[in-house]
């Protein structure tokens, strides 16, 4: 009986991978979660910036008023 070689199959971390592909490329192909590029502190950004673009829309300021940073 003729002994079976054993197929190397290397190991290939995340940053290997997304170097060369895009994360839709990563999510589809299997490689990671969509979860793996969620940023729980992002969204909390976009949250914030949203009150923030509101609390501008409601002011009634002119922009003489507002003061340039």
């Amino acid at each position: 009986m003729k002994d079976k070689k054993k197929t190397h199959i290397p190991q290939t971390n995340i940053s290997q991978l997304s170097c060369g592909m895009t994360p839709e490329e990563l999510i589809s192909e299997g490689y990671v979660d969509v979860d793996y590029f969620y940023d729980p502190n992002e969204e909390e950004w976009k949250r914030e910036v949203k009150k923030m673009e509101q609390i501008v829309r409601e002011s009634k300021l002119s922009d003489d008023d507002y003061i340039e940073i």
